[in-house]
């Protein structure tokens, strides 16, 4: 494992080139408003990445599954099954600084 997969701080400067920002971002956009999507991630994320046309390098899987480790230490419901405060928006926000 690498600091990537450890460390729950992301740093811009640590993403590698390898990482697609796009792809996350499309797959940030759909996670957060396509409830098939987080029906699925919910209990099988691989399943879902497949299911709904993504296919991760190693990179990317690691900073996903880092990114949502995050969130649950956070406290941030994963999925969106309730709203978002500004303290939990402020925690996510926290995790690219």
């Amino acid at each position: 494992m690498n600091d990537m997969t450890e460390n729950t701080a992301f740093r811009i400067e640590d993403i590698g080139d390898d990482v697609r920002i796009d792809v996350l971002q499309r797959l940030a956009e759909q996670a957060m408003s396509d409830l098939d999507f987080r029906a699925v991630a919910r209990h099988d994320l691989e399943g879902a990445l497949r299911q709904f046309g993504y296919d991760l390098n190693e990179s990317e899987m690691e900073l996903v599954l880092a990114f949502r480790r995050s969130l649950a230490d956070a406290g941030i419901d994963l999925f969106l099954e309730e709203r978002i405060t500004p303290d939990q928006l402020a925690a996510i926000q926290g995790l690219f600084t």
